[in-house]
C-alpha cells in the first residue's frame, strides 16, 4: 500500500470519526438540531481574513465554499481524491 492509500484511510478515518462525534453531540441536545462542524466554526475568523483578499471572484467563491462545508465531508472527499492518488501514482 502507497503513502496515498494510507492518507485516504486516515481521511475517511477521521471523517467517521467527526460525523460521530457531531451525531453524539446533537443527541445529547434537547432540540436535536444537526448543526454540521465546519473549517469557519473550528477556526477564528482573523485566520481566514486571507479569503476576502482573494483578487478572483471564482477562486474566492470556491475557498469560501471549501471553508463553510461541513468538515466530515470535506474529510471524505479529501480521503477520495487520496485514494484517487493512490491509483496513478503506484509504487510512489
Amino acid at each position: 500500500m502507497s503513502k496515498w492509500t494510507y492518507l485516504g484511510g486516515i481521511c475517511w478515518l477521521a471523517s467517521g470519526v467527526v460525523l460521530l462525534f457531531q451525531l453524539v453531540g446533537n443527541m445529547l441536545k434537547e432540540n436535536y438540531e444537526w448543526e454540521s462542524m465546519s473549517i469557519a466554526d473550528a477556526v477564528e475568523s482573523k485566520y481566514l481574513a486571507w479569503v476576502d483578499k482573494i483578487d478572483m471572484e471564482l477562486v474566492q467563491q470556491a475557498v469560501v465554499y471549501i471553508v463553510n462545508m461541513p468538515l466530515y465531508l470535506l474529510l471524505f472527499i479529501l480521503g477520495c481524491i487520496f485514494f484517487l492518488f493512490s491509483v496513478f501514482y503506484k509504487g510512489r
